[in-house]
């Protein structure tokens, strides 16, 4: 497999595209691109012997949002992307590839999912934390004429309760630990989001 070529065709389909209103185009690209490296991560630590399939991985990674705001994309992202990598890849390769879009939207615990969809999982919740969650946060309430009270209103009434539920959804102990490290980055935003977006200086509150 050819993964720049799988990379161009990638940004093809996905580099221009503005999958959510609030989000800018080519989010689900690059949401992409972030989420291979981090599934390239899991898979060093949780599986450090079995690198054979890492290609795939990646390039489940780069089309697992091909079919996003048709419903539900995991199940159509996995026909979409059988035709765009027919000519790309071996059959073997797209059976697994195209299992991982398949099932990487349902984060049921009680499914034997094999270890490439679980990391593919993971990696996707991880691109939404730490400084995504805030890029993303931001744009949600520019796009809807939000201030930055809004924004933090959510921070304080909401964020909490999607953070628990996305770490719920978590299959490794490795992934709750960096998903943990992320999570306090953010919450140390928020406390000086919380003096900043009022016109008071930082220093003072520490």
């Amino acid at each position: 497999m050819d993964l720049a070529e799988i990379k161009e065709l990638a940004f093809k389909h996905l580099g221009n595209r503005k999958a959510h209103s609030e989000r800018e185009r080519g989010f689900i690209y690059y949401h992409g691109q972030r989420v291979a490296n981090i599934a390239l991560e899991l898979r060093k630590m949780i599986l450090p012997a079995d690198d054979a399939n890492d290609e795939a991985i990646i390039a489940a990674a780069y089309f697992h949002d091909i079919a996003k705001g048709i419903e539900p994309h995991s199940y159509y992202g996995s026909i979409l992307v059988r035709d765009i990598l027919k000519d790309h890849c071996s059959l073997e390769e797209l059976e697994l590839i195209c299992e991982i879009i398949r099932f990487h939207q349902f984060r049921d615990k009680s499914k034997s999912y094999n270890d490439y969809v679980k990391i593919i999982q993971d990696a996707d919740i991880l691109d939404h934390g730490g400084v995504v969650e805030i890029w993303m946060n931001f744009g949600y309430f520019v796009h809807k004429d939000g201030t930055l009270t809004d924004s933090l209103e959510f921070y304080q009434t909401e964020y909490d309760s999607l953070a628990e539920k996305m770490r719920n959804a978590l299959n490794y102990d490795i992934s709750l630990e960096i998903y943990d490290e992320k999570n306090r980055f953010v919450k140390d935003f928020i406390k000086r989001l919380n003096v900043e977006a009022y016109g008071e200086i930082y220093l003072k509150h520490n």
